[in-house]
């Protein structure tokens, strides 16, 4: 046998066994399958056990993430600075490299900033109130690192301190009682219903949905609707049993909003406010609380708003301007220094002239720093 007939045999042999084999092998099938997400059908339920097996940020020890203006001024160069107040503010005074930015932008912008390349991401406005509720919404995304300015921009540079010291003092002092008042009995989750599909996309709707929301009442608000809310009084027990605004009911800081304890409580068809002595902690805890679907709002400036002797006198969170104020360095404009200005340069994204949009400005009794 030659070799050229030993090719034809196997040309013939290899032709004849792909035949075979496709005669005998279904065809592979190249459509795209679609993979069935389980629907939630309880979103706030499955959000706040997220929330549970995921550390329970709101009731950590931590909590509201609170972080001082000295430590701010030391580590300037280290922090992710990012100011949330009016572009004017901004301008008219702000801590060098800050990042003017509203807050209905910073969830799209730290999505697309390395933030991780900074130690802490500092949240500033005027008052250390609305920062705590934007960093409580940051803390419910993941962002570990995130803090707000404790008292804000009021305590960085005596400029900016009149955002404290003339809206606190002992107004409205006929609305305080020791008369103690029961919690409801618990009932259901308040409804949430989105397009999400997975706890992350639900969640992430949830917190650009409220990380906006107009989340304080003023103390002339509350005295002129008591009825209309449902008063949360959320410091220590002790203090409550003393004194606490008619019709308010103590939640303890750190254990009352748990599923197994007293988070149930809260009503799911009436307003919630939530004070405590500055409105720092309250604040933190009405993001979460709106995240969850819960009508909550804060009580402005807190305790210090009604009852500023006490609050000094007995050493619960008084603000004294002469304590707390500290003579800072501004930057005027919107240009950082020279300093910020080469760290920038080291940085993935410094988007240091960063300007905020036109803005409408709300009722000036319910504004939000």
């Amino acid at each position: 046998m030659n070799i050229k007939r030993l090719s034809t045999i196997g040309v013939v042999f290899f032709l004849t066994m792909s035949l075979l084999w496709r005669c005998t092998t279904p065809e592979h099938d190249m459509s795209i399958v679609e993979l069935q997400m389980p629907k939630i059908e309880d979103q706030s339920k499955a959000l706040l056990d997220f929330f549970q097996a995921s550390g329970d940020y709101i009731n950590s020890p931590a909590s509201p993430f609170l972080i001082k203006a000295e430590d701010v001024e030391a580590n300037q160069l280290n922090y992710l600075l990012l100011d949330i107040r009016y572009h004017e503010d901004y301008v008219a005074g702000h801590i060098d490299g800050a990042i003017n930015i509203d807050r209905e932008n910073i969830i799209s912008f730290l999505k697309t900033f390395n933030s991780f390349q900074y130690e802490k991401i500092v949240v500033i406005d005027n008052t250390g109130q609305g920062s705590a509720y934007v960093v409580s919404i940051l803390r419910a995304l993941g962002y570990g690192n995130a803090y707000a300015l404790k008292f804000g921009m009021s305590v960085w540079n005596s400029k900016f301190s009149f955002n404290w010291t003339e809206k606190i003092g002992n107004r409205y002092s006929e609305y305080l009682t020791d008369e103690k008042k029961p919690k409801k009995s618990k009932g259901k989750y308040p409804v949430i219903k989105t397009k999400g599909k997975t706890i992350s996309e639900i969640l992430e709707i949830r917190a650009q949905e409220e990380i906006n929301y107009n989340y304080s009442v003023t103390i002339e608000t509350l005295v002129e609707n008591l009825e209309d809310y449902y008063i949360v009084n959320y410091w220590p027990k002790a203090i409550y049993d003393e004194v606490h605004i008619k019709g308010a009911i103590w939640y303890g800081p750190k254990t009352s909003m748990k599923p197994q304890t007293d988070l149930a409580t809260l009503p799911t068809n009436k307003k919630i406010v939530i004070y405590c002595y500055t409105g720092q902690s309250s604040s933190a805890l009405v993001g979460y609380l709106r995240i969850l679907g819960y009508d909550a709002y804060s009580l402005r400036y807190g305790y210090n708003a009604i009852g500023l002797s006490d609050a000094i006198s007995n050493g619960w969170n008084g603000f004294v301007a002469a304590e707390e104020v500290h003579k800072y360095d501004l930057v005027e404009g919107t240009s950082p220094s020279k300093a910020i200005e080469a760290k920038s340069n080291k940085i993935t994204h410094p988007d240091l002239s960063f300007k905020h949009r036109e803005v409408v400005q709300p009722d000036p009794r319910e504004v939000c720093d």
